[in-house]
């Protein structure tokens, strides 16, 4: 009951509190109010689901430049071992070409000692007949 003397009072002396405007204008403000804050909810949504976006790209960037870089790695890696693998091909090759000239150098040296001791053979022969054909002839 004091309660209701007291609103009435208070209603009864501040012509506001009777006012259907001033009632209307709290309403809108409360109005005005609640959709600021769904507004403000709405935009720290959107934003951290940007954020989150935005991590999960770098994420997949990281990924991609990783795997980029492995792959270049692996091909890296390819490209030393078959280097490695022509020079030691180049390297054997060589070796067996040495090998070869080696061998034709060493023909070819004993083609001349052979030719040398056929030749002093068919030398000495000669010398050989040549005093034989001395011995028979007179000396003229």
């Amino acid at each position: 009951m004091l309660f209701q003397s007291l609103l009435l009072q208070i209603t009864h002396t501040h012509p506001i509190w009777g006012n259907t405007f001033f009632y209307l204008f709290i309403a809108t403000m409360i109005l005005f109010f609640v959709v600021v804050l769904a507004i403000m909810k709405l935009l720290r949504n959107k934003t951290s689901e940007s954020k989150l976006m935005q991590q999960q790209h770098v994420a997949k960037i990281d990924m991609v430049r990783k795997e980029h870089a492995e792959t270049l790695e692996k091909i890296r890696v390819e490209m030393l071992k078959r280097e490695e693998e022509r020079s030691r091909q180049w390297i054997e090759s060589e070796k067996e070409t040495l090998h070869v000239l080696n061998g034709v150098s060493l023909l070819l040296d004993l083609n001349d000692k052979i030719e040398r001791n056929q030749s002093e053979k068919i030398l000495s022969k000669l010398e050989e007949i040549r005093k034989k054909i001395e011995k028979l002839s007179p000396i003229t």
